[in-house]
């Protein structure tokens, strides 16, 4: 924060001295020199501490910008979803998440009759000891893995991740 002293006038701001001082023109980039010459002063003072009520505002909104960041990370994580018997884990990242809705929606029109698309797809999951698994799903079956899976495991998520939110927000009434 800045203060600046002109004519033994103090402004706690730019905007402040510019009212104070329509026959000058200078800007906020204008050099320290040249209001110097001026006869205005700029001193750097430490910016306000916030308010009880501020910082327990700033200390919501970190909380809520913290179970935000968990939320969002527990979806990349991905989930597990049983098929045949396994359960396998399936790899959930933002870019999967376009996977997953772009493959839901050509099996929706490889069910609708839409011709020239593949009755199947190809799918990676992974075993608990990480190591690779190759599936081939109609579309019926990865309609069941998106939505009994991926988009189960989003709700889930952000059920979560809300209840907490709506707890701290609560906690703050």
């Amino acid at each position: 924060m800045k203060k600046y002293t002109f004519k033994d006038q103090t402004y706690l701001s730019f905007w402040e001295l510019n009212r104070a001082t329509p026959e000058l023109v200078f800007s906020e980039d204008t050099p320290r020199e040249l209001l110097a010459q001026l006869g205005i002063t700029v001193e750097e003072m430490p910016d306000p501490e916030p308010t009880p009520e501020e910082k327990a505002q700033q200390e919501l909104e970190a909380k809520i910008a913290d179970i935000d960041h968990k939320t969002s990370a527990l979806i990349r994580d991905g989930f597990d979803y049983e098929i045949e018997g396994e359960t396998l884990h399936f790899s959930y990242d933002m870019f999967d998440q376009q996977n997953f809705a772009d493959t839901a929606n050509a099996c929706l029109l490889a069910k609708s009759g839409v011709p020239g698309l593949p009755q199947s797809v190809t799918w990676n999951a992974y075993k608990a000891d990480g190591s690779l698994v190759r599936l081939e799903l109609d579309a019926d079956q990865f309609l069941a893995l998106y939505t009994a899976g991926a988009l189960a495991h989003k709700a889930a998520c952000m059920e979560a991740g809300g209840q907490e939110k709506a707890a701290v927000m609560g906690g703050a009434a």
